[in-house]
């Protein structure tokens, strides 16, 4: 699963390095299916480029998932999947608190809610031979990454309420 805008511009996102991964992610898990929440220009390409690539049954576009929905549609994910390149990346963050495993790109801001990888996998972001093998790694399970109560505790520990404001706190303490 995606959760990303499907903007022209925002291919950065790695919605189609996915799509690109996906069958070869299909040998090992031939009923696999991706899902892509979002909305926008690009999905046109994209849903052609799964045509193209004869993956287009294993592809959802659900369009546009309001915020109040979107912890259920994360916890019918397997694998939370986005080897973008951008800036820190609160969607990896929901994933786990979720409880599902996490799939970023290793050249942007997700190396903060991943811990540089202790909490997910980091691939080339515009690799889709990585995504593809770190897909079948986190959809064998085994991996200690995979630990979806595990994932949402370390998660939380570090970015949520109490973690965030203690962070402040030790800034503005710093500040006067």
């Amino acid at each position: 699963m995606t959760v990303a805008r499907l903007w022209k511009g925002d291919i950065y996102k790695g919605v189609d390095v996915t799509i690109r991964a996906l069958p070869e992610i299909a040998i090992a898990f031939p009923e696999v299916k991706y899902l892509v929440i979002g909305r926008g220009d690009d999905q046109p390409r994209l849903a052609q480029l799964a045509n193209d690539l004869g993956v287009a049954d294993s592809v959802i576009f659900a369009g546009f998932v309001p915020d109040e929905a979107l912890i259920d549609h994360y916890r019918l994910a397997d694998v939370y999947v986005m080897p973008s390149q951008e800036g820190f990346g609160i969607v990896y963050l929901e994933a786990m608190a979720c409880e599902v495993p996490v799939i970023a790109g290793d050249d942007d801001g997700s190396a903060d809610p991943l811990q540089d990888g202790r909490l997910g996998w980091q691939v080339p972001h515009r690799d889709a031979t990585a995504v593809a093998k770190a897909c079948i790694e986190a959809l064998k399970g085994q991996d200690p990454r995979c630990d979806g109560p595990w994932l949402r505790q370390e998660s939380l520990a570090s970015f949520g309420a109490p973690a965030l404001a203690d962070r402040l706190s030790d800034l503005l303490g710093l500040a006067i």
